[in-house]
């Protein structure tokens, strides 16, 4: 399925000249435009429109990412028996149909707090299919000698979005409403779609004998659990993901709330609070290399995954509603968004050229199970902390346990890795340590 590589000897040529891997980057950069705009519009429909309470608030992030709880293994079990692109597909249509909805019942009056729980739920749902059929898809589609490259530039589109996309939110918001700016979401979903489905159909994956094909769905489970707790590193990895991701999970599902109410905040306020972080994401993207190559992966890891605890300490201390109030929220939202394409670009290419075919949809499923399932509880915990405590409580204590993540790295055999390296045919396979 994979294009032809580069004549040997050759500088390769540009990812962007190759036909499918232009129309899977612009598929995804669309609907990830799209859900930056949902990003913002969703929690103020829920908040500004149907005046949900902190508990509800909590609830409707956590069922953005619950799916994956729910689902992600079973899901994974699926798609190493299945071709994964269909899946990808089907996905892309209910997502658009889902979103549609939500403008469609505003404009008939009849939009209520509890079909927004429904749609972000399905939505949720089909992610879990689309996000795993997607990993487990690119790696054949684009060859795994140049996975780093091709999820570094995904990654940028992905920030690129998160720039463009809130202040675009803000804009769409303040003209239309909050409900109405979600279509924008829907049909970058059917774009997603025909991008899609111009790309080269996949096969299904060959187990070796005895794998996923004659195994049950349960022991077939325990296969992608064991390939990941017997690596080195993937586990640390994995360990580190679900501990950013419960926090975080508690610290964002207040966070609108805390800068609507707490700071007095409107929409473009929120908006441009949310494209500063994600200037700080696309910093970060660029930035992935140099800083791995020069502290190498482990230190870098360490140090950029304690940020997250840093920046939301920043916002906890910010109190009323100012242009040097602005200014710092912003700022800790940038430091915040800085490490996360660092963690995800290092550690989804390793993950991906470290399992082979036949486990790569139940390895990508378990690690991605682990930190969204983790980010789900944690929003119904941050709403239970907000409803308990105050939002401003919540968010130190939320911003406190973030830093786990970064002492479980420095404690681990992370910390002395200075590169990356694995081979795609060997599931035990590790990176090289070396001297930090």
């Amino acid at each position: 399925m994979s294009e032809d590589a580069a004549s040997a000897g050759k500088k390769p040529a540009s990812l962007f000249r190759r036909r499918n891997f232009a129309l899977l980057w612009t598929g995804q950069s669309a609907s990830l435009f799209g859900s930056q705009i949902t990003y913002v519009a969703m929690p103020l429909t829920a908040v500004l429109l149907l005046h949900a309470t902190p508990m509800e608030a909590g609830v409707l992030v956590a069922l953005e990412t619950l799916p994956f709880l729910l689902f992600g293994l079973f899901v994974g079990v699926m798609l190493d028996r299945r071709a994964r692109r269909s899946v990808m597909i089907v996905a892309d249509v209910v997502r658009a149909a889902a979103l549609a909805w939500i403008p469609v019942a505003h404009w008939l009056d009849v939009l209520n707090i509890g079909q927004l729980f429904v749609v972000v739920f399905v939505v949720g749902v089909m992610t879990v299919f689309f996000d795993l059929a997607h990993q487990s898809y690119t790696p054949g589609l684009i060859g795994r000698d140049r996975l780093g490259e091709a999820n570094a530039k995904l990654e940028l589109s992905g920030s690129m979005a998160q720039v463009v996309g809130p202040g675009a939110a803000g804009l769409l918001i303040s003209a239309l409403s909050a409900p109405v700016a979600i279509a924008v979401d829907a049909a970058s979903y059917a774009l997603s779609f025909f991008m899609v489905a111009g790309l080269p159909a996949d096969e299904r994956p060959k187990p070796q004998p005895g794998a996923a094909a004659t195994l049950s769905v349960g022991a077939s489970i325990r296969e992608g659990f064991a390939a990941i707790v017997r690596h080195p590193l993937l586990r640390w990895f994995t360990t580190a993901a679900l501990i950013i991701n419960l926090f975080s999970g508690a610290l964002m599902s207040v966070f609108f709330l805390y800068l609507l109410r707490m700071l007095d905040m409107g929409s473009k306020q929120v908006g441009l609070i949310v494209a500063v972080g994600s200037v700080g994401a696309l910093v970060g993207v660029l930035l992935v290399r140099p800083l791995t190559e020069r502290f190498g992966v482990g230190p870098t890891l360490i140090l950029t995954m304690a940020l997250p605890g840093l920046g939301y300490l920043v916002l906890a201390a910010v109190d009323g509603h100012s242009l040097v109030a602005l200014a710092v929220v912003a700022a800790s939202s940038f430091m915040v968004q800085f490490s996360v394409p660092v963690f995800n670009v290092t550690v989804i290419s390793f993950r991906q050229v470290s399992a082979p075919d036949e486990l790569l949809g139940r390895v990508n499923a378990t690690a991605r199970t682990c930190a969204l399932g983790a980010y789900s509880l944690g929003s119904l915990l941050g709403g239970a902390l907000a409803s308990g405590t105050g939002l401003r409580t919540a968010i130190v204590l939320a911003a406190s346990g973030t830093f786990l993540a970064s002492l479980a790295l420095l404690f681990s055999p992370v910390r002395t890795v200075r590169r990356l390296e694995a081979h795609a045919t060997d599931s035990d396979s590790v990176a090289a340590p070396e001297p930090a």
